[in-house]
């Protein structure tokens, strides 16, 4: 954690404020994901961007664009919502970021909803649930799959970025 602290001080582009808050949810992660390697986290800490777009840019309060590794953020939906909540989202993506994409989903987006299920579901656990969750269908779905392939194949797949463990394990619950 020593060294995730030094990169983020020695970003730029990013307040203080925004550090500390990271900071803090990076810990709430790393103590509860202990096995998860934050070597991507570190890389990508050290060019991170957060920058403010219009609402019509950005659909939802807060999201991570791993393609130019920055935080969007449309301030009018950010105020209205639990920016703890957002902030710890987003930064599930940056920790499973890979190339273009975040987590299990995969470059043609076949994946998306699963993802943002799953992403969803850890940051409920790890800072609670939200009202008006925007995700909520893409969790009951997530939740079911989870229930015919596996948790445990979820949580791999979403933490080394291979769709195609989801994939093989769906055909093999199929064949069952």
């Amino acid at each position: 954690m020593e060294e995730i602290k030094i990169i983020l001080n020695e970003n730029q582009g990013i307040t203080a404020e925004v550090k500390d808050n990271l900071l803090e949810l990076i810990t709430i992660f790393n103590n509860s994901f202990k096995d998860v390697d934050l070597s991507n986290l570190k890389e990508r800490l050290k060019t991170l961007k957060i920058k403010r777009e219009s609402m019509y840019v950005a659909k939802l309060p807060c999201e991570y664009k791993p393609f130019n590794n920055e935080i969007v953020i449309n301030l009018g939906r950010f105020e209205e919502c639990d920016a703890k909540h957002w902030l710890m989202h987003v930064l599930l993506g940056i920790i499973t970021a890979k190339e273009n994409y975040y987590g299990f989903n995969n470059s043609d987006n076949t994946f998306v909803a699963l993802n943002e299920g799953y992403t969803e579901i850890i940051t409920n656990n790890l800072v609670g649930d939200v009202n008006n969750n925007y995700f909520a269908d893409e969790i009951i779905m997530t939740n079911l799959i989870g229930k015919i392939i596996g948790e445990d194949v979820l949580y791999d797949a979403y933490f080394s970025n291979d769709s195609n463990k989801v994939l093989k394990a769906m055909i093999e619950a199929e064949e069952k």
